[in-house]
C-alpha cells in the first residue's frame, strides 16, 4: 500500500470512527430517557465503539506489517538477483580480457619473430650473405 492509499486509509478510518462515535451520541441524546440511563448507554456505546476501532486498528496493524515484510522479502530477493547477475557480468568480462591479454600475447610474440627475421635478412643482405637457418 502506497503512502498516499495509507494516509486514505487513515482518514476514512478517522472519519467512519468519529461519524460513529457522533451518530451514537446524537441517537442517545435525542432518546427519551432519564440521564441516569443516557449516561449508561453513551458509556456502553462508547466502549462498544473503542473497541470496535481498536480491533480494526490491530488488524491493520498486522496487515500492514505483513505487506511490509513480503515488499522486503521481495527487496532482498531483487538485490540477491542483482548481485548474482553483476558476478557473472564481471566473471564473463574477465574471461574476455584475459582472451584479449593472450591474443595480443601471441600477436606480439608473431609479430616479434617477423621483425626479428626482417631484421636478420635486412642484415643479410647488407652484409651479402644469405640468411642463417633459423633454429628452433
Amino acid at each position: 500500500m502506497g503512502e498516499r492509499g495509507n494516509a486514505y486509509f487513515q482518514g476514512f478510518l478517522t472519519g467512519v470512527f468519529l461519524g460513529s462515535f457522533v451518530g451514537a451520541i446524537t441517537a442517545l441524546l435525542l432518546a427519551p430517557k432519564s440521564g441516569r440511563e443516557l449516561r449508561a448507554d453513551i458509556r456502553r456505546r462508547s466502549e462498544e465503539l473503542y473497541t470496535k476501532a481498536r480491533k480494526l486498528l490491530d488488524e491493520t496493524s498486522a496487515e500492514a506489517t505483513e505487506v511490509l515484510n513480503e515488499a522486503r522479502q521481495r527487496a532482498q530477493a531483487i538485490v540477491q538477483t542483482a548481485q548474482e547477475q553483476a558476478g557473472a557480468l564481471l566473471k564473463g568480462a574477465e574471461r574476455t580480457i584475459q582472451e584479449a591479454r593472450e591474443r595480443v600475447s601471441s600477436t606480439t610474440e608473431r609479430l616479434r619473430e617477423a621483425v626479428q627475421a626482417s631484421s636478420e635478412a635486412l642484415r643479410s643482405e647488407i652484409e651479402g650473405t644469405s640468411p642463417a637457418p633459423k633454429t628452433g
